[in-house]
């Protein structure tokens, strides 16, 4: 007995999942804190990006013969890396609202970080607007390849009989040796991002990351053996006329510059380090209650929550009922008033204590509420 009631109780809170999972949903803009308090810096400057070990390994393959050199790049290469990489990552700051980007070049156009930590150690700067300087370094290797697969596929062709000469059919195999072209590259950067609050002088935030990558193009195609087996003649007909020194299939798609893919990674990895620094919002979907007041839904799923706020609590008054407190719950969560939001959660879940969607706007709202002094204090302190 206590074992089938289990079950009743497990399949019970299943289907109550199942329902609450095809509600319609409303979406709702929430802050959460950052992970590094960051609320007494609003203002922040680009320093030095330091360009350190920048090397490209290149290999060609030719006949069997590999031919291999390494390149370095040219000062002006590093200072153009450079740049971008400034450009980046200001670009990544000015999407935050609670930080402004200030346009100097005192602390970008030092030599090294190093001249740049002198720099703020000394406080010898003439830009007394800052509150931080975020700067950084990168260390580079990388691997091109130019070369080929070279791959021997086997094809079978049926030759009919001759009906005049009365000569059997016969099986034929033929053996293309296929050139397949391929460019590829590889290799692995570590970033170095650092945050340094100029009054009083230490760091804030660090982050030292290490990505690899690999990029190639053209090359053998996946299962081309298979493909052989099961459709020989279109196979034939694309390899028709191809002499054994020729490539059966040749590329025109060229692979990425170094430059193009460094600073994707560098975006990257600068967006998660402006995600622990800062505040985040973020897009999420609650379901609303269906068998509420109708005329209120549809405000809720309009984006009309003070329409509907308006709605509901005039409703809720004359003859309360959960669904109609659940969708109230959701409006003032919708407006920040996470008060009065877990106020009607749980008047809504004291009347349905079964409801699962009641006890995770409940859930929510104490959620937020432990973390909402911290989020508060990051906001508030920049005067929005």
């Amino acid at each position: 007995m206590p074992c089938n009631f289990r079950l009743r109780q497990i399949g019970w809170i299943f289907f109550l999942f199942l329902v609450s999972s095809c509600s319609e949903k409303t979406s709702l803009q929430i802050f959460q804190p950052a992970e590094i308090d960051t609320s007494d810096i609003q203002r922040i400057a680009i320093g030095v990006f330091e360009i350190g070990v920048v090397q490209e390994n290149i290999a060609v393959e030719r006949a069997g013969d590999w031919t291999k050199k390494s390149v370095n790049l040219t000062d002006e290469e590093s200072q153009i890396l450079s740049r971008n990489i400034r450009a980046l990552l200001a670009n990544q700051l000015t999407k935050v609202p609670f930080f402004e980007v200030l346009l100097t070049d005192e602390f970008s156009s030092l030599e090294n970080d190093a001249a740049l930590q002198q720099m703020i150690a000394t406080q010898s700067y003439i830009t007394r607007d800052v509150d931080a300087v975020l700067s950084g370094k990168i260390w580079l290797t990388s691997e091109r390849l130019d070369g080929v697969d070279l791959q021997k596929i086997s094809l079978k062709y049926f030759t009919p009989a001759d009906s005049q000469q009365k000569i059997p059919a016969e099986n034929l195999t033929i053996q293309q040796l296929v050139w397949w072209p391929y460019k590829q590259l590889s290799g692995s950067l570590i970033v170095e991002l650092k945050l340094v609050r100029l009054q009083p002088t230490e760091i804030v935030a660090t982050d030292l990351v290490h990505r690899r990558f690999a990029q190639r193009v053209g090359g053998s195609p996946v299962g081309i053996v298979d493909q052989a087996k099961k459709d020989t003649s279109s196979l034939r007909d694309s390899l028709e006329g191809q002499n054994e020194d020729q490539p059966a299939v040749s590329t025109t798609k060229g692979l990425p510059s170094l430059t193009v893919i460094v600073g994707e990674m560098v975006a990257s990895v600068g967006a998660d380090f402006v995600r622990r620094v800062s505040p985040i919002q973020s897009t999420v979907e609650y379901p609303v209650a269906e068998e509420g007041d109708e005329q209120a839904q549809l405000l809720i799923l309009g984006g009309a929550y003070e329409s509907a706020l308006q709605r509901l609590q005039g409703l809720t008054a004359r003859d309360p009922n959960s669904e109609d407190l659940y969708n109230l719950g959701l409006c003032f969560e919708a407006l920040g008033d996470y008060g009065l939001a877990l106020l009607n959660y749980r008047a809504a879940h004291q009347m349905d204590g079964t409801n699962l969607v009641y006890a995770q706007g409940i859930g929510r709202i104490e959620n937020l509420q432990r973390q909402f002094p911290k989020l508060r204090s990051q906001i508030q302190s920049r005067k929005l």
